[in-house]
């Protein structure tokens, strides 16, 4: 088995994506190679994805920004996973935003349509919000009311997205109606900050385990470390890592950071419990890194790598 990382510069969760300058996204995934690479890890040939051309501009208040370009990107991605795959080769998915989810969620829905589960590893968000009409700094109708989001974009969607929650109607809805993603088999640690109504309102229906910092303070780590084991050891699954779940005093290196995250110990002690399951995991996605918002020193970028590395040179021993 050979490790195949899929170059993934997408920049379509955020509407800011149409100003170049906005965000270092689309740079992310070489650099993220790269020091991957100076840690020791061997590769396989790279698959570079390129980033939909934006047309006209979407409405503010449009309730899922970039939908067709979305499912442009999610379908590209998808058909790379699944070729790896049919290789029995390890899709590494170097992405911008998290909305490379959907790809590497999509890619691994066709070879196992019975189902499939998800360990998103760090996420500050839990990303479970669902199209509905942007309120941006109404914090009130945020909290109070399921049908607004805060935005209209798609990286606080991801989680809803592959978990099949889209309203139809949505170019994004009719194409992640092929996601096999078992809520049962899905869990999310790391989660803080504003708790919206919509994600209220998905936690209430979905059997998805999420972790948020109070919660993993007051269980305590063996308590997660038991429910994630119970997970790898179901079947297939998927593994997803959004570094924004990784304290910013740690990583700076990420676009709209959120305080009192993960810290570096407790990514790796997750990646070693997955290394007894690896015939069972199916992929990693490593996602909204911005190498453009770090310190001069870079610092956070070398940790990154040295805590992610070992896992992926020894999954392929």
């Amino acid at each position: 088995m050979r490790i195949i990382p899929i170059l993934c510069p997408s920049d379509l969760g955020r509407s800011d994506r149409g100003n170049p300058t906005s965000t270092g996204l689309r740079g992310a995934p070489d650099v993220l190679l790269d020091l991957l690479e100076e840690q020791g890890v061997r590769f396989g040939r790279p698959v570079a994805l390129t980033v939909p051309v934006l047309g006209e501009p979407d409405d503010e208040f449009s309730p899922l920004k970039f939908d067709e370009l979305l499912k442009t990107a999610a379908l590209q991605l998808a058909s790379a996973v699944a070729d790896i795959n049919a290789d029995a080769n390890f899709p590494l998915i170097l992405g911008g935003d998290h909305t490379a989810m959907f790809g590497h969620l999509l890619g691994h829905s066709e070879r196992h349509p019975q189902g499939i589960g998800l360990a998103v590893l760090a996420d500050p968000s839990g990303d479970l919000g669902f199209p509905g009409r942007p309120v941006y700094e109404d914090r009130k109708r945020l909290g109070s009311d399921p049908e607004v989001t805060e935005t209209g974009n798609a990286a606080s969607m991801v989680l809803a997205g592959v978990l099949r929650h889209f309203p139809a109607g949505s170019a994004m809805a009719e194409c992640l109606k092929a996601s096999a993603l078992d809520p049962s088999h899905t869990s999310v640690v790391g989660l803080r900050g504003l708790e919206t109504a919509q994600l209220k309102s998905l936690e209430r229906k979905l059997p998805i385990e999420l972790w948020r910092m109070e919660r993993l303070e007051l269980d305590g780590e063996q308590a997660y470390r038991s429910m994630l084991e119970r997970h790898l050891a179901k079947g297939p699954i998927a593994l997803s890592i959004d570094v924004r779940g990784i304290d910013p005093g740690l990583l700076a290196a990420v676009n709209q950071p959120v305080p009192d995250g993960l810290d570096w110990s407790f990514i790796k002690r997750s990646l070693e419990q997955c290394l007894p399951h690896v015939d069972r995991i199916l992929g990693l996605d490593i996602c909204e890194f911005d190498p453009s918002e770090d310190t001069v020193h870079s610092v956070g970028q070398v940790r990154l790598a040295e805590t992610i590395a070992p896992f992926l040179r020894k999954i392929t021993r």
